[in-house]
């Protein structure tokens, strides 16, 4: 569920609770993650990986970025990239980690101009992004220049202000300028997003807006597991997807939902519960960046 208006009347339940379909379920193929080192200048570089889609129908991409100090592997936006692609929708996301925002928005733009200089069929471009991803995306949708290429934008858990305790701090300098239509998914526990704070501040969007509040979820925007090792794709996501699917003119099929896919789960299940398993160990970090795209084909 998700609101045509300004806001969302109830949340949306947490962790979906429906069981896996039977092998007779329509299924989907998620395809291989594509590894790209993509040129900034001054002889950088910043990694992104790719889910391209063969005889793509719709023109439109999606880009998904994460929040500060995290980077392209974090579950959120991963486990949304390959929901995506099942839809048949390109899905690109990229890490960068100044914590910047001018320096965040500005190479935003050059993945963006990249994407669509690509052979993957895309013309224009839904741009996403968590915490202080979707401050980026705000200033992208904001901007004139790409008004033609950029169709929309999604902010995941946005970080309307720091805390609990500065609400009247708001980050919300871009959104009496905003140029495409938006969609923001937050946690009724975000502590940087209070809900009656989030609803008057969207009031000032002269755009289309769409806001749902994730049941129990905080600033992670993934709601508490019943157990550490259960894995589940939340409800949330399907409103996520079919709100991006109807920005990019492309059909929602809820049948290919991870929920009711038999084969896509034990991939997503892996990738997730690996990142988890990591913790702050660096080098094993490094070696789940390099092993990423691999483990998404197995």
């Amino acid at each position: 569920k998700y609101s045509l208006d300004n806001e969302h009347e109830e949340p949306v339940a947490g962790w979906g609770s429906s069981t896996m379909a039977s092998s007779s379920s329509p299924s989907s193929t998620i395809p291989d993650e594509v590894e790209q080192f993509i040129d900034i200048g001054s002889d950088k570089k910043v990694r992104a990986v790719v889910l391209p889609v063969e005889n793509c129908k719709t023109k439109t991409g999606v880009i998904l970025t994460h929040g500060a100090g995290g980077d392209l592997d974090e579950e959120q936006i991963t486990l949304l990239s390959l929901e995506l692609a099942k839809q048949g929708l390109v899905s690109m996301r990229f890490t960068y980690k100044a914590p910047i925002l001018d320096k965040r928005v500005e190479v935003y733009k050059k993945v963006v101009k990249w994407l669509l200089e690509q052979k993957y069929g895309v013309e224009r471009v839904i741009v996403g992004g968590r915490s202080m991803g979707a401050r980026a995306v705000l200033e992208l949708t904001s901007d004139e220049s790409l008004k033609e290429q950029v169709c929309g934008g999604l902010c995941l858990s946005y970080p309307l202000h720091k805390d609990a305790s500065s609400k009247s701090d708001l980050r919300n300098s871009a959104f009496s300028t905003v140029l495409s239509p938006l969609f923001f998914a937050s946690g009724t526990k975000d502590p940087m997003c209070q809900q009656e704070v989030m609803k008057n501040a969207i009031k000032t969007i002269p755009s289309k807006v769409e806001l749902l509040w994730i049941d129990g979820a905080n600033h992670s925007g993934m709601p508490k597991r019943k157990r550490q090792e259960e894995f589940e794709v939340p409800d949330y996501f399907h409103s996520v997807v079919a709100w991006v699917c109807e920005q990019a003119e492309q059909p929602f099929k809820p049948e290919l939902a991870t929920n009711n896919d038999p084969g896509a789960v034990p991939v997503a299940s892996m990738m997730a519960k690996r990142r988890r398993d990591i913790g702050d160990d660096s080098r094993a970090k490094r070696e789940y960046d390099t092993a990423a795209a691999v483990l998404c084909r197995k």
